[in-house]
């Protein structure tokens, strides 16, 4: 007789072994007492997900217990309902047989808040999804404003990301994690009414969206979570274990955690890919905490320095193992509580409704750091620097042949530039907040009228860029400094002039095309900068006006006060035939960038200037960020050899007499290319040629490269003259 005891006796002694998820309070950090009273609170944001289950006549525990919690005259907070918000299926239709018990669910959750004089907000989970989709998204959506009003509902339209200032100093980021991970062939409308049509351009916008709120308190509410130590993270019950049957339920459980199939467990491929991509973004933020529900059941984890509340127990429970990066966890009806202070610290309360108190309490962010330094006003008139040392330009012969020439004796060369005090220029310039870029260290300024600007520093960063355009899926930031790596790319970026863009100005003028107007200082650490003299100041900036709204007395913009984005110019021409692009001065800035063989034209390095003519709303192009402008890419054999066999990095040529290949110069900016230039035939581009052919004389080039700093005008610069002519 076989012994069939053997294997289910393993089975239990590694249960044993490795442990198991239960409904019991967990913590490995000790809970924080109670400070109440001692800091001045500015926002409290309560947190509830998975409220979508109550009895037919009567409220869950967690929500009766949020409500009776909740003042209802306190305009300083905000109600979180962070999705699954009618189970099992969303809103139906009126008539379908689930609608009476789907009401219900929204009935009692809003209930809760309909007085409430605060915001109050909900956000969708996946099971919201699962009543026709983007469809019976909107049905909840109509059915919530309907109560609660407008923008209680977010994001909007079922589009993925919406962003709102709670305050001054605390920002709301929500996300509808199943746009992301739902199989768009299901729903062929998914993004008829978004911005937002492709998952890559959804991080383009959480990349922009994190970054501007830096120094913020920046809550992402999204309803999946990017940690968890529950069920959907890999963690099981011994009850899960032994369902159906003992081994057959173990067998299950490792099907599910080693194979991804649900696309709702964090081991999913494409949950799992999300999560990555958006952890790693929010590094650029180190204020950002990230508030979910799914889990049925609270929990407190921090992994990759970004804390995660997870408060998804509103009308149902889970086991959670704590484990890992967990604080704490509780599988228990209750919701959390957020407290923000106006020293910008947080803590997280955790509430349980059966014992009718806080069960769990933690800080979350530490208060900010202002420092007080004190710098000397007296400023010099000019001063003399570089941008890299001698020794980092010095190369051996053999490296030289390898990699190209390029122009690193201008990246080393001493110039000698004017200073400047922010808080002199252009009626006084103020710091907002850092900038975004994936090689530049820039910095938003402002001045008093409300018009921007922006100082970018020449030398750039070659971890930021191997961060953001290599590693995008990684936080990798503090492995690449001080490595040969990051001594590789920042060879790699002396293929551009650090001061080329000096001259495309004037370059601009004579053909017609707008510019920004970027000039050249030394900008010292100075009391203008403020809170960013630790990261910024010292060095060689380019300060420029941002290409932005509120320069409408600039001519270089052609005088128009509203400037957008090439994503929002395309959406405008997309809803309104009396929209329209001026396709001819297009043609003419796309022959410009070829004159200066900028191959880097990807959409980002537009905006575009809005006129009313004639009943019309006309857009025209201005170029920004000249950075590969006369760029020598492919001047050493093995880069040669690359630029030559590597499809992807064809485009990167160097600045010739003759176009090695327009095909691969011109292929970042296809798209767009593609897109507007629909009237226009082979005729048009002639003229425009011969029209800037015509404009691009001796003299303009001449006056064009005189605005370069003196101690470069070198040989490098006669090439570049000579060339161009």
């Amino acid at each position: 007789m076989k012994n069939r005891t053997k294997p289910t006796s393993v089975l239990l002694t590694l249960l044993f072994l490795t442990g198991c998820a239960t409904y019991d309070l967990q913590y490995t950090a000790s809970p924080m007492p109670e400070t109440s009273g001692q800091k001045e609170l500015l926002h409290s944001v309560y947190l509830i997900g998975d409220a979508g289950n109550s009895p037919l006549g009567t409220k869950s525990a967690a929500l009766e217990d949020l409500g009776n919690a909740l003042d209802k005259n306190n305009k300083d907070a905000t109600v979180l309902f962070l999705g699954d918000n009618i189970y099992p299926d969303g809103l139906p239709k009126k008539n379908d047989e689930g609608r009476q018990f789907a009401e219900h669910q929204l009935n009692v959750q809003t209930s809760v808040v309909k007085d409430f004089a605060g915001n109050a907000i909900f956000i969708p989970g996946n099971h919201d999804w699962y009543s026709d989709g983007p469809k019976g998204l909107k049905r909840q959506e109509n059915y919530v404003e309907d109560i609660l009003g407008k923008n209680s509902f977010l994001p909007e339209n079922g589009c993925p990301i919406y962003k709102m200032d709670i305050t001054d100093d605390i920002v709301l980021i929500v996300i509808d994690t199943e746009w992301f991970l739902s199989k768009w062939d299901k729903f062929p409308t998914i993004n008829d009414d978004c911005e937002i049509r492709t998952r890559s351009r959804f991080f383009d916008e959480y990349e922009s969206l994190i970054k501007k709120a830096r120094g913020k308190t920046t809550i992402v509410a999204l309803h999946n979570p990017m940690f968890t130590n529950g069920p959907h993270g890999g963690q099981y019950s011994f009850g899960q274990h032994m369902s159906p049957l003992p081994v057959l339920g173990t067998l299950k459980n490792i099907i599910r955690k080693t194979g991804g199939v649900s696309p709702q467990d964090l081991q999913n491929k494409r949950y799992d890919a999300f999560k990555d991509r958006i952890v790693t973004l929010s590094q650029e933020n180190d204020k950002t905490i990230f508030v979910s529900g799914h889990e049925h059941s609270l929990q407190y984890l921090v992994e990759n320095n970004i804390p995660q509340i997870i408060s998804g127990a509103g009308s149902k429970v889970n086991p959670t193992r704590n484990v890992g990066s967990g604080k704490f966890s509780y599988g228990s009806p209750g919701y959390a509580k957020l407290l923000i202070y106006k020293d910008g610290s947080s803590k997280v309360q955790f509430y349980g409704s059966e014992e009718d108190k806080i069960v769990y309490q933690t800080g979350v962010l530490a208060a900010d750091v202002v420092e007080a330094a004190e710098f000397d006003d007296n400023i010099p008139a000019t001063y003399t620097t570089s941008v890299y040392t001698k020794e980092e330009t010095e190369r051996s012969g053999f490296f030289k042949w390898l990699w190209g020439e390029r122009y690193r004796e201008v990246f080393s060369k001493e110039i000698t530039v004017p200073t400047v005090r922010l808080d002199t220029m252009f009626g006084g310039l103020t710091p907002v907040r850092r900038g975004g870029g994936h090689q530049s260290n820039s910095l938003r300024l402002v001045n008093p009228d409300g018009k921007e600007y922006v100082m970018r520093a020449i030398r750039k960063n070659a971890v930021q860029y191997i961060q953001s355009v290599v590693f995008k899926e990684q936080f990798v930031r503090e492995e690449f400094k001080d490595t040969d790596t990051e001594d590789i790319v920042m060879d790699f970026f002396t293929a551009s002039h650090p001061y080329a863009f000096l001259a495309i100005g004037e370059l601009s003028d004579a053909v017609g095309i707008y510019h920004t107007n970027p000039r050249l200082f030394y900008v010292p650490k100075q009391n203008a900068i403020g809170q960013y003299n630790d990261e910024y100041g010292d060095e060689l900036y380019m300060i420029e006006e941002r290409a932005a709204d509120g320069h409408g007395d600039n001519y270089s913009f052609g005088y128009s006060n509203e400037l957008i984005s090439t994503y929002d110019m395309l959406d405008k021409l997309r809803k309104d035939e009396d929209h329209i692009v001026d396709q001819k001065m297009y043609v003419r800035a796309r022959l410009f960038d070829m004159l200066l063989g900028d191959w880097d034209r990807h959409h980002d390095q537009w905006r575009w200037a809005v006129f009313k003519e004639d009943g019309k709303t006309i857009y025209r192009p201005v170029p920004r960020d000249r950075d590969q402008a006369f760029s020598l890419m492919d001047d050493g054999f093995a880069t040669g050899l690359a630029t030559t066999l590597v499809p992807p990095i064809r485009l990167l040529n160097s600045y010739e007499a003759e176009l090695k290949s327009p095909k691969w110069m011109n292929i970042e900016p296809f798209p767009i290319d593609m897109a507007l230039l629909t009237q226009l035939d082979r005729n048009t581009w002639q003229e425009e040629a011969r029209f800037i052919q015509s404009k691009i004389t001796n003299e303009v080039i001449e006056k064009s490269f005189s605005y370069l700093p003196q101690e470069v005008q070198d040989s490098n610069a006669e090439f570049m003259k000579e060339t161009l002519k």
